[in-house]
């Protein structure tokens, strides 16, 4: 019997979206592979890059410049575009195809008044979708929450160079998920009065500190210095147990009581290792431990307001869009 093939489009093969192609070559099934992206060297790119590990796949992957060369139905998408395109990406490709599952990246718009529309759109057009905010599918992370347990949690980020405007979303993802909270306040009252410029042209970026505290009283310290140092340091503990985690050393330390337990190596896995996994276990059973959009909407509207309000107070000017993506 011959296997299924899946129609799968991805839209914007910049970094992520490559290494997103990428990790469909290590998927157990057959696709049907459609790359979107108005930069032809990002075509090339992403050429090479799925060449680089596709050498069995039965997949066939086809390269376009324009939507308008798609055809009228998926079964699912990956849209890892810049955030300041999403919106319209979306509704032009729902308006062409018919989609039964949506991937976004994150941030997912860089304006609050984004998120309602998609939401109802989604909804009538019954595409189930979730945002890429990989940390709680990471087999570390499960773990470590099982051993927190229900306990109210600390987590603190610090590092420099680590994005803290445009990576803010994958730690308030992860304290959503060992919390089981997802109703955050937000202090930008330690955030420095600077904007900085982002290594994706066009966006900005924040230095200083954000925290961010949930309705039980978990909170999450997050801290950008601003200077390159590629070893950021996450901090989470509860009352009985505190965890420094490494995650681009692949190492852990955990500490009772103030004493250390263990050192141990931990396995991180890089977006070309999750992605195909990531797609069987949605084309399989319809779900993914992926963050849901809605759930994932509750916390990217209070963080824009927040991070809209002092980048506002920053410039001098009411600021609505978020620079960040």
């Amino acid at each position: 019997m011959k296997n299924q093939t899946y129609k799968i489009a991805i839209i914007g093969v910049g970094q992520l979206g490559s290494r997103h192609l990428q990790g469909l070559a290590k998927s157990s099934k057959e696709f049907r592979i459609y790359v979107i992206d108005p930069n032809e060297n990002a075509l090339i790119l992403a050429k090479q890059r799925y060449e680089e590990v596709s050498k069995s796949t039965n997949s066939i992957v086809s390269y376009h410049q324009s939507m308008n060369d798609l055809p009228d139905n998926f079964d699912l998408a990956i849209i890892a575009t810049t955030a300041n395109a999403r919106r319209k990406i979306i509704v032009d490709l729902l308006d062409k195809c018919s989609i039964n599952y949506l991937i976004l990246e994150k941030v997912v718009f860089q304006k609050s008044v984004d998120f309602k529309p998609i939401q109802n759109l989604l909804f009538e057009k019954n595409v189930k979708t979730w945002v890429n905010c990989t940390r709680r599918s990471f087999l570390f992370y499960k773990k470590l929450k099982k051993e927190l347990g229900t306990d109210k949690l600390s987590i603190k980020v610090e590092g420099n160079n680590w994005g803290l405007a445009s990576n803010s979303i994958h730690m308030i993802d992860l304290l959503a998920f060992l919390s089981e909270k997802n109703n955050f306040i937000f202090d930008t009252d330690g955030l420095e009065n600077i904007l900085i410029s982002s290594k994706r042209n066009g966006f900005s970026e924040l230095k200083g500190t954000l925290k961010i505290q949930t309705s039980r009283g978990d909170t999450l310290e997050l801290k950008e210095k601003g200077k390159y140092d590629k070893n950021t340091k996450i901090s989470i503990s509860n009352d009985k147990m505190h965890f420094n985690i490494y995650e681009t050393q692949n190492r852990v330390v955990k500490y009772i009581l103030d004493k250390e337990a263990y050192a141990d190596h931990i396995r991180i896995p890089f977006q070309s290792e999750l992605t195909g996994s990531a797609i069987d276990q949605i084309l399989d059973t319809g779900e993914s431990d992926l963050t849901s959009y809605d759930e994932c909407m509750k916390y990217h509207l209070p963080m824009l307001d927040a991070l809209n309000t002092h980048i506002s107070k920053v410039t001098g000017q009411t600021v609505t869009i978020c620079p960040i993506t």
